[in-house]
Order: C-alpha cells, then sequence, then structure tokens
C-alpha cells in the first residue's frame, strides 16, 4: 500500500474505483481550509442569543454533532433526525437557537421541520444554515435573514464532518475553539496517519468474504452518537454492488472521538478500494426518495403489509444478517436495544436503528449491499393527532409511515427480503414477530 500513501500524500486520487473521486475529495484538505482563521471568524458570528440548540438534520449532516456532543458534559445541543411524530411535537423552538443543515438543501426532513420550527416559535435571528452553494435552503436562509454557512460542495455528507456540518455544531455543544485545534490536530494527513490507515484496512480486507465482511462497531449506534457516524461512514461508503462492510455491534468496547474522525474517512474509503467499489457514491439512495413522494401524492394509511410467519422465521434463519428498523420516537431506544438483543439471540447477527435515521446512513446498505440481508421494519403508531406541516399538504404522520413503506418497497424492488409490523410499543414487537424469548 506504500503507493496509495504516498498518491493520497501528494492529493492523487486517481487510484480510487469510479469516476466521483475527483470532485468528492476535498476532506482530505479540510484542515488546513477549516482549522484556522476561518474557525475563529465562524466562532464570532455565531447567533448566541440561548443556551439551547436544536440541530435539524440527517445523515451526514448530524451523525457528526453527535459524536462531537458526546465529548461534552454540559452539552446543550439536541440532533433532530426524525420525522416521528411524538418526537417533533415535543420540540420548544422557543428560546432556542436552530441550525438547519443540509448539503443538498432539498433533505425532506430538514424542510418540514424548519417550516414547522419557523411556524412554532423560531426566529429568523436565530437560525444558521449549513448547506452547499447555490441550493434552495441557502436562497431560503438569505431570505429571511439567517446566517447561512456553505459547505465544500466537492466533499459527500458523510465526510464532511471536519467542515461546517461538524465544526459549527461542535461549537453549539460546548466547544471552545482552542479545544476543537487541540483535538483535531491528529486529523491533518501524514505519512504515519496514512500507513496505519492502509495497514489497518489491508488487514479488515482479509476478512471478505465473497465480499461481504463484519466491521466491529464498539458502542451502541443507538446511543453513541460516535457509533452512528461510524457506521454510516462504513456503510455508506461500502456497501453497493452486492459487496459491503457492516457496522455491526458487538459489545462495548470503545469511545469514538473527533481526533479519530479523519482515520476513519481514510478508513472507510480504503475498504470500498479493497471491494472493488466507489466510495463517493450511493447508488441505492434515491430509489427510497422516490417512493416517499409518490406516497405523498396520495393519502397515507397506517398499515403494514401482510406476511406469513412460516416465511418469515426461514428468511430469519438464513439470513446472513438482520436489519431491524425502528419507525418510532426517541424515547424507545432502550427497548429497541432490547428487541434487537432478543432477534440476535434467537437468530444471529442483528443490527437495529430508527427510522427514517437509518435511511441517510445504512439504508444504502440494506439495498445495494449484500443480498441476504433482511429487513424487520417495526412502525410505532403515534400517540399525538395529525397536524399539517406548514406549507406542506401533509403532516408528520404522513411523511412517517411514507418513509418507512418506501423503504420497504425500495428494498423489495432491490430484491432484499423484508417485513413490517404495526405497533402501538416497541415492547410488543416480540410477540409479533414469533420471538420465543
Amino acid at each position: 500500500m506504500t503507493d496509495v500513501v504516498q498518491q493520497l500524500l501528494s492529493g492523487d486520487v486517481s487510484f480510487f474505483i469510479g469516476d466521483t473521486a475527483t470532485h468528492a475529495t476535498g476532506w482530505l484538505r479540510h484542515p488546513e481550509r477549516y482549522f484556522g482563521e476561518w474557525l475563529d471568524d465562524i466562532d464570532a458570528r455565531l447567533p448566541r442569543r440561548y443556551e439551547r440548540t436544536l440541530l435539524l438534520g440527517m445523515g451526514g449532516s448530524s451523525s457528526p454533532a453527535r459524536l462531537y456532543a458526546d465529548w461534552r458534559p454540559e452539552n446543550h445541543l439536541t440532533v433532530v433526525d426524525t420525522s416521528h411524530p411524538d418526537t417533533v411535537a415535543a420540540l420548544d423552538f422557543s428560546n432556542a437557537t436552530v441550525i438547519a443543515s443540509s448539503k443538498s438543501g432539498g433533505t425532506v426532513e430538514t424542510q418540514t421541520l424548519l417550516a414547522h420550527a419557523l411556524a412554532n416559535g423560531l426566529s429568523p435571528e436565530d437560525l444558521v444554515v449549513i448547506t452547499d452553494p447555490g441550493t434552495a435552503l441557502a436562497e431560503l436562509g438569505a431570505s429571511l435573514g439567517a446566517l447561512v454557512v456553505l459547505g465544500d460542495p466537492d466533499t459527500g455528507g458523510r465526510f464532511s464532518s471536519l467542515s461546517p456540518f461538524g465544526l459549527i455544531p461542535a461549537l453549539y455543544a460546548g466547544w471552545s475553539v482552542a479545544e476543537l485545534r487541540d483535538e483535531l490536530a491528529t486529523c491533518y494527513l501524514s505519512e504515519e496517519l496514512l500507513t496505519r490507515v492502509a495497514n489497518d484496512a489491508e488487514a479488515l480486507a482479509t476478512t471478505v468474504v465473497d465480499g461481504a465482511a463484519f466491521f466491529s462497531l464498539g458502542a451502541d449506534p443507538i446511543a453513541s452518537g460516535g457509533a452512528l457516524w461510524l457506521e454510516q461512514l462504513v456503510a455508506e461508503t461500502t456497501g453497493k454492488e452486492g459487496r459491503g462492510f457492516i457496522p455491526h455491534f458487538d459489545g462495548a468496547s470503545a469511545l469514538y472521538s473527533p481526533g479519530e474522525m479523519q482515520y476513519y474517512h481514510l478508513l472507510a474509503a480504503l475498504l470500498a478500494h479493497h471491494l472493488g467499489v466507489d466510495p463517493f457514491n450511493q447508488p441505492n439512495v434515491e430509489s427510497a426518495k422516490k417512493e416517499v413522494f409518490a406516497l405523498l401524492e396520495g393519502d397515507v394509511v397506517w398499515e403494514s403489509a401482510p406476511f406469513a410467519m412460516i416465511d418469515l422465521v426461514n428468511d430469519l434463519q438464513s439470513a446472513s444478517y438482520i436489519t431491524l428498523q425502528a419507525y418510532a420516537p426517541f424515547t424507545t431506544g432502550a427497548h429497541l436495544a432490547a428487541l434487537r438483543s432478543e432477534i440476535e439471540a434467537q437468530y444471529g447477527p442483528t443490527t437495529a436503528n430508527l427510522g427514517p435515521r437509518y435511511l441517510h446512513s445504512t439504508g444504502q446498505l440494506h439495498k445495494g449491499g449484500p443480498a441476504s440481508v433482511v429487513g424487520v421494519q417495526v412502525i410505532q403508531r403515534p400517540s399525538t393527532e395529525p397536524q399539517r406541516i406548514a406549507g406542506r399538504g401533509y403532516s408528520f404522520h404522513d411523511l412517517h409511515m411514507a418513509q418507512a413503506t418506501g423503504d420497504y418497497r425500495a428494498m423489495q424492488q432491490s430484491h432484499k427480503r423484508v417485513y413490517q409490523v404495526l405497533v402501538d410499543s416497541i415492547e410488543d414487537a416480540g410477540a409479533l414477530l414469533g420471538l420465543t424469548l
């Protein structure tokens, strides 16, 4: 891997598979671009009338914030990466700064949550918009008079943790500029860093069988911001063309720090290189989005697709791994982790996270990765009453169910096996799934 190390040091990314690397590797130089005067300048410009901050974003526009926040004991940053009506109804946008974060500027969750916030107490003077140049979100932020901070268009969302998408939330989470510079000093490219990454990637590549392998997570992505960030990075970077590294929580053994971010950026990209796939595209992500918007054009019905128990059991027994996809409020995290443990004890390796969060992370792996995955969607009925989203013809109830059904259909179209159950509580799901524990 000596050649790869020297190529990366010189800025040569031509060895990566595909044609996206030349306009997707700006992250290699983010330390030089953002850790100097830029960081001082943005810290001085941020609105800080209130102690609380809410971040509205999904995937790579929100998971770095969770990682940074993990390391601040007095953290006042809340990351809102959901569309579940019960979680949204509990939000208080008064007396708070709001960050609306979206690379594309078109992320439906960010757009709808921002519309809801503006209609429920958010003043534009307390709004920070982080997006790429020329997006509709940038135009909206400017028209409102909000602070608009532009990201790097030559970097994808999941590689943006050392750019405004990670650094601004870090400042609101309680990091000082000096603390960030000290913590992130290890993120500059060096021969030592690149050699270590190259050797580690080569070792992990030896575990691949038929294009797939497990990637050990030392923390639970349901609860750990660092593990959630790393789960997306590995899954979305490697999970395509029937191949992929499957992030799997196998016991608490690690804390992921911001200073490790560039190491893992490089590791994920080199793992994709070993698999022979493009690290920087996400060819299966759009399929679920298209299904969602098609569903929202009609009446969205809260019902699950029927299935035969024998089919579910047979598929779970034969799966290389199971993914548990819970469309439920944030408050159900502990119950989801318990259900994952039950399924894993009975059937084997099982991953789990909340929807629609996973659509922006592991969703690419579920549809584009190894064919022997089985998806289990558990959809919890909201306890709140539907209310139309400001400026939209649908409610968060409609959006949330459309996202579950849309991904269900997208997985089927990708020839993956997937099942749905509709429950009043995550705790009820075990019986409906035939668990015997």
